[in-house]
């Protein structure tokens, strides 16, 4: 790596370390990630190539490892590596707002999590979390991945897994993978016919939110619950 190079990287360094990505175009905040795949290359034109590919920063880190991939200058190992970083964002969120050590508290917290343990994925999958009394979280899981039009749903598999958790409450979400984020009949149907099979067994559906692109739906606050 050249003098010039060198200085650039310990220039945006010193800018995150003051103010984190603030102030940081797109292909600067992929540049800085890019840093640690290739330390010893100058990554913005990498940057920029991921961005002309997938349009938008986020739709980079949701992209497959195959189509990362493929962008010049990237490569398998790089766009593991790329991916693991988009990962490690579920498994944050996971471990910090959605552990057995916390509790479902906030909306706003919840649809952070969901974001990006399920906003990621190509086809729409059926997403559950089950809480005991208090709120705490007992356990979590996909339980239906679908095709990109609907998921394949099945309300028994929630009653059962409730019940072998002993949970009180189930919180469904679900992914829209066309961005928008309105429930369709479908949806609603769904809903309803969980929430019956629930009630045979005083557990409580305590929401479904549906994840699009850059926007959320809750049937509790739209009062579909």
């Amino acid at each position: 790596m050249d003098k010039e190079s060198h200085n650039h990287r310990q220039r945006m360094r010193l800018k995150f370390a003051k103010s984190g990505f603030h102030g940081f175009h797109d292909y600067e905040v992929l540049e800085f990630l890019l840093f640690f795949i290739f330390p010893r290359i100058d990554t913005k034109d990498i940057a920029k190539n991921l961005l002309k590919r997938f349009h938008s920063f986020h739709k980079v880190l949701d992209a497959t490892i195959d189509e990362i991939a493929e962008v010049p200058g990237m490569g398998t190992n790089s766009a593991i590596s790329l991916k693991a970083m988009r990962n490690a964002l579920h498994y944050y969120f996971e471990d910090r707002v959605i552990s057995k050590t916390e509790k479902i508290t906030n909306i706003s917290g919840l649809v952070k999590y969901l974001q990006s343990a399920i906003g990621g994925y190509h086809n729409e999958v059926l997403f559950v979390i089950y809480l005991n009394s208090q709120n705490d979280i007992v356990h979590k899981e996909i339980i239906a991945e679908g095709t990109n039009q609907n998921a394949i749903a099945y309300p028994r598999k929630v009653v059962e897994s409730a019940l072998k958790y002993r949970s009180t409450g189930v919180i469904l979400a679900h992914n829209h993978p066309g961005g928008n984020c309105q429930p369709s009949q479908e949806d609603i149907n769904l809903t309803n016919e969980i929430k019956k099979n629930l009630n045979v067994f005083e557990i409580n559906l305590m929401d479904h939110i549906i994840i699009g692109e850059n926007d959320y739906y809750s049937f509790v606050v739209n009062r579909l619950i």
